[in-house]
Order: structure tokens, then sequence, then C-alpha cells
């Protein structure tokens, strides 16, 4: 535990000392990992998909602040839609508008969060964000992992029938946009994927509250167990399980929960043999507090003593 409070001070003080290049770095490579995804999926349009377009709109996304880099990679795959189709390229307007609102009418500082979801579901490990923002954000946060969620499978749909999409013309673009519209809300692993991501923030965000020791890695345990059996088991009931998905969910939901205690441990480290319970009163209530202290350690203190020889004359 030291050692992972010492690693936490350590990144803290670097972080401090020149948070502004960090910042700015971090942005970029944000943006640049989700600009990629975004290209290598629906790469319909050869100026948008240049990669030196790419590194410019990154070079851009470094600069805006952070709540603002999913309008940037919103824009950026629009345009790319528009490209194949107006048709469409006005349905998925319309869906990440209202997307957009609601996001910052309930959701506004988890702006990050939301646009990371896509490359976490590329890595295969998206409950990994539903579990962390559980623990460290409002319930309401939970819209981030909804919205995050629909993000990957619209990009997901319109790269696996971009073949689809590009052959049909003229009359048929209302055919494309009924063609997305029953694909994504037909699908039923976004569907199962979706309600499985809100059952796991919703488990540990109640699970976390209880005045129970260890409560935090009780709840984690508990959210990841829940995220591979109900994926699991739809995969059995619909008849799609395979090898590679039974891999894919066991392996992705015992890494989501072991990073999310690692990434908790690092910055909330919690030392629960000095919990207190106070109890206090006023003219109405009750009070009954339990007060768990952070876990700290003082660095030992070194001194050491110069002794100068003797000058001979």
């Amino acid at each position: 535990m030291n050692k992972l409070i010492d690693i936490r001070n350590k990144i803290e003080s670097f972080y401090l000392k020149h948070s502004k290049a960090l910042g700015y770095i971090v942005r970029l490579l944000v943006s640049f990992a989700c600009l990629m995804l975004v290209r290598q999926s629906i790469s319909f349009s050869p100026f948008l998909s240049n990669i030196w377009t790419v590194l410019a709109l990154s070079f851009i996304g470094g600069f805006i602040p952070s709540k603002y880099l999913m309008i940037l990679i919103l824009a950026y795959l629009t345009a790319q839609v528009y490209v194949l189709s107006i048709a469409l390229g006005i349905v998925i307007t319309i869906i990440l508008v209202i997307m957009y609102m609601l996001f910052f009418r309930f959701a506004p500082h988890y702006g990050p969060a939301f646009v990371l979801m896509p490359i976490l579901f590329f890595a295969r490990i998206p409950a990994l964000m539903a579990m962390l923002l559980a623990i460290v954000a409002p319930a309401l946060s939970v819209i981030t992992i909804l919205f995050g969620t629909i993000l990957y499978y619209l990009i997901h749909f319109l790269d696996v029938n971009a073949a689809t999409f590009a052959t049909s013309t003229g009359t048929l673009e209302f055919t494309k946009v009924e063609l997305l519209i029953e694909g994504v809300l037909g699908n039923k692993e976004f569907l199962v994927t979706l309600g499985t991501l809100f059952a796991v923030f919703m488990i540990v965000h109640f699970l976390k509250r209880i005045s129970y020791k260890y409560s935090i890695e009780i709840a984690v345990a508990i959210g990841t167990g829940v995220f591979i059996i109900l994926m699991l088991g739809s995969s059995l009931i619909f008849g799609t399980l395979t090898t590679t998905r039974l891999l894919t969910y066991c392996i992705g939901g015992l890494v989501s929960g072991g990073l999310t205690l690692l990434i908790n441990n690092i910055w909330h480290p919690m030392d629960y043999s000095r919990t207190e319970y106070v109890e206090f009163e006023d003219d109405e209530y009750n009070y009954y507090v339990r007060a768990v202290p952070k876990a700290t350690f003082e660095k030992e203190k070194v001194q050491v003593k110069r002794i100068n020889k003797r000058k001979t004359l």
C-alpha cells in the first residue's frame, strides 16, 4: 500500500509542476486515439481520413478544454457520415445533438469519460469506466456510460455495414435510415450491453455506500461478477456464445475490476484500520457518521551531518 501511495504522491507532484504541458499532451493523445478509432471504422472521406488531417485535429483537441473534446469527436464522426449519405448524416446529427444536449444538462463534467468509452469498448474493457464512475461520481453520471455505449455501437454498425451503405444510392436514402435504426435498436448485443453496464454501475454505486469495511472492494467484486454473468448468460440464451466471447467477457471483466481497484487505491487509498464512528445531535436529528481516513505514510527524515576536516596550520 505504501508503494501505491508513494506512486500517487510522485504522480501528483509531477503533475502539479507540469500541469499545463501534461494536460495538453493527455488531451492530444485522447483526441488522436478517438479520431483514429473513428477513422479506422468509417473512413468515407479521403480528406478527413488523411493522417495529417487527423493529426491536425488532434493538435486542436490538445488546446481545447477537456469537456469540449466530445464536440470535436462528434463533429468528425458526423462529417464522415455526411460524405457517405446526406440522409444518414441528418439522422446521426439529430441523434448526436440530442445526446449532447442531455449530456451537458445532466453530466457536463464527464466529457473525457464519454470520449474514452469507445476506446474502452475497443479494448474489450467497457466495465472499467462503469465501475470507476460508480465509485467516484454521482448517480447521474450513468448517462455518460449509456451515451458512450450508444456512440460505440453507432460507429460499429456503420463500420460493419459500410459496403451496404456505399452501394445504395438515389431513392434508397431512406432505406439506409431504416437500416440504421433497425440495425441499432434491433441489435440484441447492443441492448444487452447497455442494460448490463447500467446494472453494473447502479450495483457498484449503491453497494459502495454500505457501512462495512472494504465496501468499495466488495462492490467492485460483485459488479465484475454481474458483468461476466449477464454477458455470458445473454450470449448463451441467444445462442451466440463462442470460445472467443467467453474469453473476452471473462478476461475483460476481470481486467476491468482489477484496474478499477488499482486506480481507486492509488488515488483514494483508505485505511480501514483507523475507522472511527462519530455520533452527535442537534435539535431535530441524531447523526451517526463513519469516518474512514485516507491511507498516508510519512517519509523517513534523514539528517546528514557534514564533518569538516580540521584545518592544520
